[in-house]
């Protein structure tokens, strides 16, 4: 079996900084449920899979580990990351969408998703065996997600008047703050000189108070007829549980100090209130039934000091 000669492993250090970055892909959580389609034929021209898909994104993961009493080591790590995307429709004469009013058509609508991602966790981790440590502690995770669409369109007054370009401004928003507690296992193994391997699982109960706002505009003629139109506030509280799983290859760059790092972890959260999802809830309610899941190239660098 491979020793570990050269090999800066964190175990092996009172003090170690990660900073390192996460390729980010989220595909979409939907079902395939009509979300724009045109009017006459009644195809779909977007749907819930589309809506809810963000795509890539770049995050930052700084990580800080220390050795506390006991040979206990404790470690804190921070997560952060900004999905965005936009998607116009357009080209139909009418198109209808249950972001609209009933009965209501327009010729192009505007769709910009933005969600933010910000998690804090401290673990504390114990070793078990060589090259096994159980992990544990508390976690909180913000998701704060956002919709805005535009919906553009004619008014004809008639008696001779020219039709005036209107436009609907709708923003939807749904606010997430998971506090728990999660577990895992770690497993480091050594390849050969300067490489080695860590794995982990990981999962977690979470307590997740949300929020849902939305506000309504319209403009005619480039003019704002009237204030923004505040919707009711909606609030809701359920059970979100966490699983994690992932692992990373690391190599040193100075023996004994600094080693890069490259990995992959996939994360999946259930009971979470996704913002496009608000759009088909009940009205007064919030829908936390949605199932969140990320996964990601990871990469950096580790120091001792």
């Amino acid at each position: 079996m491979a020793q570990w000669p050269g090999t800066t492993r964190a175990e092996d250090h009172k003090h170690v900084l990660e900073i390192g970055g996460i390729a980010f892909d989220r595909p979409g959580t939907g079902n395939a449920m009509p979300v724009i389609s045109d009017a006459e034929t009644l195809e779909t021209l977007f749907d819930s899979e589309e809506a809810t898909s963000v795509g890539g994104a770049a995050g930052l993961d700084i990580k800080y580990q220390f050795e506390g009493r006991r040979g206990r080591t404790w470690r804190f790590r921070s997560i952060v990351a900004d999905f965005d995307t936009r998607n116009e429709i357009t080209g139909v004469a009418g198109l209808q969408s249950p972001l609209l009013p009933p009965d209501v058509q327009t010729d192009r609508i505007e769709y910009d998703y933005d969600s933010r991602l910000l998690s804090f966790e401290l673990m504390s981790c114990r070793n078990i065996a060589p090259g096994i440590n159980v992990v544990a502690g508390p976690r909180y995770i913000s998701l704060t997600e956002e919709v805005n669409t535009q919906a553009d369109g004619e008014v004809d007054f008639g008696n001779g008047v020219a039709p005036i370009t209107a436009t609907q401004v709708d923003a939807l928003s749904a606010d997430n703050s998971l506090i728990g507690l999660q577990v895992g296992l770690e497993i480091v193994m050594p390849l050969a000189q300067s490489f080695y391997a860590e794995g982990f699982i990981r999962g977690g109960g979470f307590y997740n108070p949300t929020e849902v706002t939305s506000t309504t505009q319209d403009l005619v003629g480039g003019q704002f007829l009237d204030p923004p139109f505040a919707g009711p506030r909606n609030t809701s509280s359920s059970e979100s549980l966490l699983g994690e799983i992932g692992g990373r290859l690391f190599f040193d760059l100075v023996p004994n100090s600094v080693s890069g790092y490259v990995g992959y972890e996939a994360t999946w959260i259930d009971g979470i209130a996704l913002a496009p999802a608000q759009m088909f809830a009940t009205a007064g309610t919030v829908d936390t039934s949605n199932t969140l899941f990320y996964q990601g190239v990871t990469f950096g660098v580790r120091m001792k000091f």
